[in-house]
């Protein structure tokens, strides 16, 4: 460009560089407005997203606090009511000798449970009589008990001895003091007491939770160490308080909450300082948490982010107004030269030799659209293959097979009129009715079924380039040669061309048609051909001429079958449960379906599911063919299924099925005692490796089913939330007290995915582990349940 020329000449010889300079210019426009919205609306988003951020941290809180009193509820119930309780719980002067000698088993009881609800428990005891304590530490006289190791301060002995004329199944007290007069110390508790009749005498068992602990577990799980937090229960009664708030603060917040009626987040002046107090109440045991932290402690968020959005607004424009130069004068310059030299060549737009067009780019335009016209005529022909070897071409195209002579692929292709790239194939599948059979003689049936070829064939390449052939007895497949959308325009004309010319044959058929996606190569076409045959099998028929689209579908071009899965199968075998293992069967192929998979690998699927028995015989150490006939094996073993034939391959898998399970299924034995302890015990010991229900079952020797629901009658919690309780908290105690780098915590905690780990911390606590690990800080005390992640490591 000449920038010496006068100024009304360069606008006059440079009008297309100065609109491309404009168009460029024009983007920043966005940059500043959205920068003046942010600029004015941050300091509430900011507000906003830390109320958002504090109610969710405060529900995760509750949660884990929610969860240790129902998990203690259900553990007190669960021991009232064991054997071990019900056979050897009785009043000390009716206690015979062997009877003293079960003793121990109910002190074991007591601390096997103890260790498996949460660290925040302080003590567990139950009482028959007024004579013994049965605790985790041993059997005490009562008065001791009561007098020495643990003297209520609210609460004498005499109350203790009420509570046995009680019959409450779970009752939370107002906190307490704990004094242990032996080793001069003392406690703050929450006592919670279930009375219930053991072998026809009424038995107290008191569960203590520790208030540091649970107002821990509240601090702990902070997004903000200013945050503090209180706990009501439903008559309004404290329950739980952080330490740096005074009881007046506390009642003035509670009523606040009342006043307003309930609403989860208030603005409010705590201390003279501005502050956000979060509200959450209970929906299980009544109680209402509130947490409260100063607007301080996230001002300095807003200022970094105000003065973030200014400077990075102030770069953009001016990194934008240099590159819109530089943009341009590229762009423009070789537009400038084509020009140049299609008028110095005299390849004009029009044979008069003039310019059509106003602008540059019309001009332009239509001497390319005129070159590439040319070029399309150059085409050229070459000599025809026969059907047979075109037909047994596209047959081991589809199949997914390379072609032997792959030097001649191009030579077939361009013989039958087809291109180099945009593919599409259709499929033609024929259903004939009884009509067809009774009111036609054999004869004509047979002529008709020949001829079909020849009347698809003739409509479809009537529209479009392609050709097509028949693969198997009544199903059609069409390879059809798309270059570009106005193609795609033509095939539709010429399937509904079908539709109409077979439209009075369907008192004796039923025609469908499925229309695969488009592919670049010819050696991608046996997606295509997938895609077609899914299109018509997972769509039912509905009239009895359909056109079935796969570009509507959403197919998938893998299938799902996990180690988990084949372990399933193997155990159903095991088991000899026939109609466990068609479930089983029935599942995976119901969920691969629903997911949208092909049924190309529907087909794999089933192979799959075939070697999986086929393995589980070899282990056996018998021969397969005695299970299954050499025409089976090799359908079963096929990876394409066409269209109606998915349910003769899913019979011939469960007849192989069957027979192995009458030769060589056995029966499980045994019951594991203890079951829950096993558990817990195995996860806190395997939380870093990859463990679900179904390997922690296997480890102790059970089924997963009873496993599962015996933990959950036990817990009141699955083994999943548990696993994702027990890593979370081991991720949150890494992310605080080390340097650990997010992949490596993920792995050390048996999360080996990055994303997931990420995705179930955002959900468990609300905030990104980045963003919990920057505002916890590296200097926080150990958290309460330390011990546990010690305990576990050794």
């Amino acid at each position: 460009m000449r920038w010496n020329l006068p100024a009304s000449r360069l606008w006059r010889n440079n009008t297309l560089f100065y609109k491309i300079l404009l168009y460029f210019l024009s983007l920043l426009i966005p940059i500043i407005v959205i920068g003046l919205i942010v600029y004015k609306n941050v300091d509430h988003l900011i507000k906003k997203e830390a109320s958002a951020q504090l109610a969710n941290n405060l529900d995760s809180s509750v949660a884990t606090i929610e969860m240790v009193l129902k998990m203690v509820q259900t553990v007190n119930n669960a021991l009232l009511f064991s054997d071990t309780f019900q056979q050897n719980l009785l009043p000390n002067r009716l206690m015979t000798d062997s009877d003293r000698v079960n003793t121990p088993s109910i002190v074991k009881a007591i601390a096997t449970n103890r260790s498996i609800i949460s660290p925040a428990i302080h003590n567990i005891f139950v009482f028959i009589d007024e004579e013994k304590v049965y605790s985790g530490d041993g059997v005490v006289q009562f008065d001791t008990f009561f007098e020495t190791f643990s003297r209520f301060a609210d609460r004498p002995k005499s109350f203790w001895v009420e509570k046995l004329a009680a019959d409450r199944l779970f009752e939370i007290m107002q906190p307490d003091e704990v004094i242990n007069e032996f080793n001069h110390s003392s406690h703050r508790v929450l006592p919670s007491a279930t009375t219930q009749y053991v072998n026809g005498r009424p038995a107290t068992l008191v569960t203590t939770l520790s208030i540091p602990a649970l107002t821990a577990m509240l601090e702990n799980n902070s997004i903000y160490a200013a945050t503090s937090y209180l706990a009501l229960d439903a008559r309004g009664g404290t329950l739980l308080r952080s330490e740096r708030m005074e009881g007046g603060t506390a009642e003035r917040i509670g009523q606040a909450f009342a006043a307003a009626g309930g609403p989860q987040v208030l603005f409010l002046e705590v201390n003279g300082a501005p502050s956000i107090a979060v509200h959450v109440k209970s929906d299980d045991f009544g109680w209402q948490y509130m947490a409260v932290t100063p607007i301080s402690a996230f001002n300095g968020e807003s200022v970094n982010i105000l003065k973030l959005i200014f400077w990075i607004c102030l770069s953009l424009i001016v990194i934008g107004i240099a590159f819109s130069f530089i943009f341009s004068i590229n762009l423009y310059n070789p537009i400038r030269n084509i020009r140049t030299i299609l008028q110095q060549t005299g390849h004009t737009g029009s044979p008069d030799g003039t310019w059509r067009g106003r602008g540059e780019l019309e001009r332009i335009g239509e001497r390319v659209d005129r070159l590439v016209h040319d070029n399309l005529n150059t085409a050229r022909k070459v000599q025809r293959f026969t059907n047979e070897l075109v037909e047994q071409f596209f047959r081991n195209v589809l199949g997914g097979n390379e072609w032997e002579k792959p030097d001649t692929v191009t030579e077939i292709l361009q013989d039958i009129g087809l291109g180099e790239s945009g593919y599409l194939c259709c499929c033609f599948k024929f259903r004939f009715k009884d009509t067809f059979y009774r009111d036609i003689v054999e004869s004509d049936r047979l002529l008709i079924q020949e001829k079909l070829r020849n009347v698809l064939g003739g409509i479809m390449l009537q529209h479009v380039n392609g050709y097509l052939f028949e693969y198997e007895p009544c199903f059609y497949v069409g390879i059809m040669n798309l270059r570009d959308e106005p193609g795609r325009l033509r095939l539709h004309q010429a399937l509904e061309k079908v539709k109409k010319t077979l439209e009075y044959d369907t008192v004796y058929c039923h025609l469908t048609i499925g229309v695969g996606n488009r592919v670049e190569s010819i050696g991608e076409i046996n997606y295509s051909f997938h895609d077609a045959v899914t299109a018509i099998d997972y769509q039912p028929v509905q009239t009895d001429l359909q056109v079935l689209d796969a570009a509507q579908m959403e197919i998938e071009r893998t299938y799902f079958y996990s180690f988990l899965d084949e372990n399933k199968l193997i155990n159903a075998l095991k088991s000899g449960d026939e109609e466990l293992l068609r479930e089983e069967v029935a599942q995976l192929i119901r969920l691969n379906r629903d997911r949208g998979v092909s049924n190309h690998y529907i087909g794999v699927l089933l192979a799959d599911m075939f070697n999986t028995g086929c393995r589980y015989v070899t282990e056996k150490g018998l021969s397969v063919s005695r299970f299954v006939s050499k025409e089976n094996y090799a359908e079963l073993t096929r990876g394409i299924v066409i269209p109606d034939q998915l349910d003769r391959r899913i019979g011939l898998l469960h007849e192989f099925y069957g027979k192995l399970i009458a030769e060589t299924a056995v029966k499980t034995e045994g019951k594991a005692a203890s079951v829950v302890s096993l558990v817990t015990a195995y996860i806190e010991a395997h939380y870093g490796e990859d463990i679900y229900l179904e390997k922690v079952a296997d480890e102790i020797g059970l089924s997963a089913k009873y496993v599962s629901r015996i933990f959950k009658e036990r817990t009141g919690s699955t083994i999943i939330d548990y696993i994702g309780l027990i890593r979370m908290a081991k991720a949150k105690e890494l992310l605080s007290q080390t340097d650990l780098k997010i992949s490596d915590i993920a792995d050390r905690i048996g999360i080996f995915s990055r994303t997931t780990f990420l995705r179930m911390f955002k959900k468990h606590e609300g905030v990104s582990p980045m963003e919990y690990r920057k505002l916890s800080g590296q200097d926080k005390e150990t958290p309460p349940d330390a011990t546990l992640w010690n305990e576990a490591r050794k």
